[in-house]
């Protein structure tokens, strides 16, 4: 009878405790606030992330950036107060300015906007017609490089003609759930300054518009790999020229570079395998990239490959014995540790390699 008296009482205690929570639902999963990636200041010092708040209406959906600094000390301050969304974030080598691209009011498309730190509202940087996203900036802080989804120089003005109908002449013409269309990502650089000019670096070259060749397809259309040489007079970039063999053939991705001030691309990678995602080390004196072996095998993991900067000799794979397939990476501020980001048995987790 005890027994039964004291688990009536727990069973009474555990049903009124039940009864004080709020049950989960739909709402409360899909309206909870998500945090985005951080993206942390070259000083070290602040880290600057976006928060969504999802409505079951689109059009009221919320995601702004917010900041806080990075050991803790303060609490998050919010930085951007708009309806539009903002992606792409890149402090200023001087940690004081962050660049985004959103799509605010007034714009047809996202733009490249700059936020100073120190107070004051966002400015926006360009007015291309077929926008700008993924900004980063020069070493110097002087200069911005984005890309731009262009269309081909073909002299069809779009916005006028009354169709909507694409032809397709080329391989492929869709991306998962999502139809393809004519347009390229483009490498542009400008000054850091309002209106300034922009110059579409593949412009007037011919690689770019051959046949199969392309940037990696994304959710959106091309993402391209773009990032600044350690002395700011060149760019490098991940592309391939094969794209329009995908039907029969591996699709292989290699490294580029082109030279801010005009001139043809110039192929830094061969032999087999792709690349992917590349990064200076923090000194500059050597490349690094997501490396996918071509082999006879259907799966090959990816690796970080390691080339040195600007000779770009014998490929040194440095993540030849993990058993794991590296997704991204960062190189560590004094240059002698990579941190890999890989999955393992269904989580993603972070791995050091010297």
């Amino acid at each position: 009878m005890a027994f039964c008296g004291r688990f009536l009482l727990v069973f009474a205690l555990f049903c009124a405790h039940f009864d004080a929570k709020t049950p989960i639902s739909h709402e409360t999963m899909w309206l909870m606030k998500r945090v985005g990636s951080p993206v942390p200041s070259p000083d070290g010092k602040w880290v600057v992330f976006s928060v969504t708040e999802p409505s079951y209406d689109p059009t009221k959906q919320v995601s702004d950036l917010w900041i806080v600094p990075a050991d803790g000390s303060a609490k998050p301050r919010r930085l951007t107060f708009t309806k539009g969304s903002e992606s792409g974030v890149a402090w200023s080598p001087d940690s004081r300015r962050i660049a985004f691209s959103a799509k605010r009011e007034g714009d047809d498309v996202a733009q490249v906007y700059v936020l100073d730190l120190g107070g004051g509202e966002a400015i926006r940087m360009t007015s291309l017609e077929t926008g700008a996203e993924s900004p980063r900036w020069s070493p110097d802080g002087k200069s911005i490089l984005f890309n731009s989804l262009v269309y081909p120089a073909d002299g069809v003005d779009r916005k006028a003609r009354k169709y909507n109908a694409l032809v397709y002449n080329d391989f492929p013409i869709r991306h998962w759930d999502r139809w393809l269309d004519e347009r390229h990502a483009h490498p542009f650089v400008q000054a850091a300054e309002p209106g300034a000019k922009p110059r579409d670096l593949f412009s007037g070259t011919k690689v770019a518009f051959q046949a199969g060749f392309g940037a990696e397809l994304g959710n959106t259309g091309e993402e391209l790999d773009a990032i600044w040489t350690p002395d700011g007079a060149s760019i490098v970039f991940a592309a391939t020229l094969n794209r329009n063999a995908a039907a029969y053939d591996e699709v292989v991705f290699h490294l580029f570079r082109t030279k801010v001030d005009g001139g043809e691309p110039e192929k830094l990678t061969g032999g087999e395998g792709s690349y992917g995602k590349p990064a200076f080390s923090p000194d500059g004196k050597n490349l690094y990239a997501v490396f996918n072996p071509s082999t006879d095998k259907i799966y090959n993991l990816n690796r970080i490959a390691r080339f040195v900067w600007p000779a770009m000799g014998k490929l040194a794979v440095i993540t030849a014995s993990f058993d794991r397939s590296a997704d991204s990476f960062e190189v560590s501020p004094d240059g002698r540790t990579v941190y890999v980001l890989a999955e393992e048995h269904g989580h993603d987790k972070i791995f050091a390699v010297p």
